[in-house]
C-alpha cells in the first residue's frame, strides 16, 4: 500500500469513525486542511466510504499474511493508530465485523469485560435477524450495562434473545463452584455454548487495569504474584504464560466459566485488544491457538511479527 493510500483510510477512520473535525485530523497527522478534504473526496469517490469503514483496504496486506501465517490466524482486523479512544476504535471495528456476518438464527458467544460491553453497545443488527446472546462465564450481567452506549438496543431489541448466566464469576469455595455449574440452569447455558456461530472474547493483560481487578475479585499484590509465576495475559479469567499455557491456579478452581481450551473448537473466536501494554498478552493467546480474529491496533500489529 502507498504511503498517501494509507493516510486517505487514517484520515476517513478518523473523520467517520472518530468524529474528529478536519483541523483536528490535519493537525494529528500533520497535513494541511485542503489535503484532509482532498482525501476525504478521494476516499468517497473510490467506494472507501460505504457507510462503513472499509478497513480490509486499510491493511498492509503483507503485514497481514504474516501474522496470519505465523499465529494460523483465520483473519486480522486492524484500526489505524489514534490519539483519540483506542477502545473506541477498536470496539467499533469489532462491531462491524460481527454485523457483516449476521444472519438469521446467529446465536453469540458472549465474553466479559469492556472491550466486549462496548462492541455490544455498538451493534446495528437489522430488525430481520434474530439473534441470541450467550454468556461464556458468570459474572456478565454486572459487567455489561456499565460499559454499554446508553442507545443501544441490546438489551430492548425485540429479535434479540439472551441467555445471561445466573451466577457470579468467582464463587468463594472450589465445592460451591462445583455445585452452581452444575445447577440446571447455568448447565443449560454451557451447553448452548458449543453450538454458537461467533464468539466475542477480550484479551486481559496481567496489571491493575484488568477487569478482575477493577471488580474487586483480585488486587495488586494478587497480580504480581500471578506475573512472577510467568502470568502474561488471561482469557475468560484463566491467566496463561508468554506460549499460551494455562498456568496451575487455585483462582482458576472458583471460577464460573467456560474452559477457554474450548475455544480452539467454537466457531469464529473474534477477541478485540489493543494497546503496546497488553502485547505479551495477545502474543500468548495467538500462541495458545485460543481465537480465530484478531482485531488489534496498528501498533500492536506490527508488534506481533518475529
Amino acid at each position: 500500500m502507498s504511503y498517501e493510500n494509507s493516510l486517505i483510510i487514517k484520515v476517513a477512520w478518523k473523520y467517520y469513525n472518530e468524529g474528529m473535525t478536519q483541523n483536528e485530523i490535519a493537525e494529528s497527522l500533520n497535513l494541511s486542511r485542503m489535503k484532509v478534504i482532498k482525501y476525504l473526496d478521494i476516499a468517497k469517490a473510490s467506494n472507501i466510504i460505504q457507510f462503513k469503514i472499509n478497513l480490509d483496504n486499510f491493511v498492509d496486506m503483507d503485514l497481514q499474511n504474516k501474522i496470519k501465517k505465523q499465529y494460523d490466524l483465520q483473519d486480522i482486523y486492524i484500526v489505524p493508530d489514534t490519539n483519540q479512544n483506542l477502545l473506541e476504535s477498536l470496539t467499533q471495528a469489532a462491531a462491524q465485523y460481527i454485523e457483516d456476518r449476521i444472519t438469521s438464527d446467529t446465536m453469540i458467544n458472549v465474553g466479559y469485560g469492556q472491550a466486549v460491553s462496548r462492541t455490544l453497545g455498538h451493534l446495528n443488527i437489522s430488525t430481520k435477524y434474530k439473534v441470541t446472546f450467550v454468556s461464556l462465564s458468570g459474572g456478565v450481567r454486572f459487567y455489561i450495562p456499565t460499559a454499554v452506549d446508553s442507545s443501544s438496543d441490546y438489551y430492548t431489541n425485540p429479535n434479540y434473545n439472551h441467555y445471561i448466566m445466573p451466577a457470579p464469576l468467582l464463587a468463594s469455595t472450589e465445592h460451591l463452584a462445583q455445585q452452581l455449574i452444575n445447577e440446571k440452569p447455568i448447565k443449560k447455558i454451557f451447553n448452548m455454548i458449543p453450538y454458537s456461530n461467533i464468539t466475542i472474547i477480550g484479551i486481559g493483560a496481567v496489571n491493575e487495569r484488568a477487569t478482575i481487578v477493577k471488580e474487586g475479585y483480585l488486587n495488586t499484590n494478587d497480580i504480581e504474584i500471578f506475573k512472577s509465576m510467568g502470568a502474561v495475559g488471561d482469557l475468560l479469567s484463566q491467566f496463561y504464560d508468554k506460549n499460551g499455557n494455562v498456568l496451575d491456579f487455585s483462582l482458576h478452581k472458583h471460577l464460573i466459566s467456560t474452559d477457554i481450551n474450548l475455544l480452539k473448537s467454537l466457531n469464529q473466536v473474534v477477541a478485540v485488544a489493543g494497546g503496546l501494554e497488553k502485547r505479551e498478552a495477545i502474543i500468548g493467546a495467538l500462541k495458545g491457538g485460543y481465537i480465530d480474529v484478531l482485531i488489534t491496533d496498528e501498533t500492536v500489529a506490527k508488534s506481533l511479527i518475529d
